[in-house]
């Protein structure tokens, strides 16, 4: 298969630091080599110049408990990517306060003697030009600063409104003509007209509040539409190589349920570039070697990681009276009790015999519970049994933990003490 390609092509190949004397097809690259690299005919050309990058090829063995040594082949494939930036555009949406109609409640004022008598009005209009805005805005609630300014910009309460209805008309006006959003004079006018009729002097003796239906504008943050960019990064696929990887493991220390997969990764020309593991050992490549397309790895395992004893060893476990005597018997997971493959382990539960000394108050408080002896004693089947020795009339109780001890596979540290049911012996 022969490939075409372009005078675009060709440059940005340069820029990338990809020289070549001669024009070859892919018929004369010999197998695992590199080779120039075309477009296909009708491919579309990146916008930019592009980079041309090998990757790795990745095969992943499995190793088990049941085969903890032994070979494993399988296939790895390194591409080689075409790799550039191009900058896609979207919409996308960004919060944004907007003027939006809502249906509500307009309430009109009608009040005697109210000539707006107010210490904020004095404070205003004595005010010197450069302090108008800011004291217009202590003056009228829910103005705010901004709106404050436009108004004395444009010369709007140049005397004082003489009843509720001026200044509303004054508000309104400023509204219609755009110095002031419509829902700031919502905000004047309605939401905080309590509070601006009586402080700005309007209430006088008798006011009385008429309602009426009316459309408010109010400010609302709402999700708006807008197109976005961002840089994106495409990759092609424009030559795949493909290596036979056979791996070969030694030294795994695994129980029959246990699995490390181990992670072998080749670059273009079959050389192994790395080595991992993940489960219970580490591993570490001893010899590696390529043949065409046949790559060969010899892998030990150098480490064992030892880990905790699950909680789900313990199924049960009771302290009972049987035959008159408190017994403690505990069943565990067979499959943590140590045979040939770790021959100097013990599965070991060491516990504290406690009992109770009563008080004066006849009952067993936290601090009525006294050791009474310490024992161990050798798991060596599912279910453990243990007759234990206390004083008549008293109650007793175990604190117990459960230890694998000198194994390969588990540390040392053991679950998490435990505390049995509490027994009274017959008198």
């Amino acid at each position: 298969m022969k490939l075409v390609f372009g005078s675009l092509l060709v440059a940005a190949m340069t820029a990338v630091g990809c020289a070549h004397t001669e024009v070859t097809t892919m018929e004369n690259v010999p197998s695992n080599k590199p080779g120039i690299i075309y477009l296909k005919a009708g491919d579309r050309a990146p916008a930019g110049a592009p980079q041309l990058v090998w990757g790795r090829g990745t095969v992943n063995i499995s190793v088990t408990g049941a085969s903890p040594s032994g070979s494993a082949t399988s296939e790895a494939k390194v591409n080689q990517e075409m790799i550039w930036t191009e900058t896609e555009y979207f919409t996308d949406y960004r919060a944004e306060y907007q003027e939006v109609v809502v249906p509500g409640t307009c309430s009109d004022f009608q009040c005697t003697q109210s000539a707006g008598k107010s210490e904020l009005w004095d404070a205003f209009y004595s005010a010197s030009g450069d302090r108008k805005a800011a004291a217009l805005d202590a003056a009228i609630s829910g103005i705010g600063e901004v709106s404050a300014k436009n108004l004395v910009a444009k010369g709007y309460f140049k005397s004082k409104p003489r009843s509720w209805a001026e200044f509303s008309r004054e508000i309104n006006m400023a509204a219609d003509r755009n110095v002031i959003k419509r829902s700031i004079a919502t905000m004047v006018l309605e939401n905080n007209r309590y509070e601006n009729i009586t402080k700005l002097g309007y209430a006088g003796n008798t006011c009385q509040e008429v309602k009426r239906s009316c459309d408010l504008v109010i400010s609302k943050l709402v999700q708006v539409p807008f197109q976005n960019s961002r840089d994106i990064q495409k990759r092609r696929i424009v030559e795949t190589r493909t290596f036979n990887v056979t791996v070969n493991v030694t030294g795994a220390l695994l129980m029959q349920s246990e699995k490390d997969v181990i992670t072998v990764k080749v670059d273009e020309m079959g050389k192994v570039v790395a080595v991992d593991g993940e489960g219970y050992n580490t591993y570490a490549m001893t010899n590696s070697s390529a043949n065409g397309q046949n790559v060969v790895v010899d892998v030990k395992a150098v480490n064992r990681i030892l880990r905790p004893l699950p909680n789900n060893l313990i199924r049960q476990e009771s302290f009972v009276l049987v035959g008159d005597k408190p017994t403690f018997v505990l069943d565990v997971d067979p499959q943590f009790i140590p045979g040939g493959d770790d021959p100097n382990a013990q599965l070991v539960i060491d516990y504290t015999v406690q009992v109770c000394e009563y008080g004066w108050t006849g009952t067993c408080g936290f601090s009525s519970w006294k050791n009474l002896k310490m024992a161990s004693a050798v798991i060596t089947g599912a279910r453990t049994t243990l007759q234990i020795e206390v004083p008549r009339k008293n109650k007793s109780q175990l604190l117990y933990r459960v230890t694998r001890k000198n194994s390969i596979f588990f540390d040392s540290k053991g679950l998490s003490e435990r505390e049995s049911d509490e027994v009274k012996a017959p008198k």
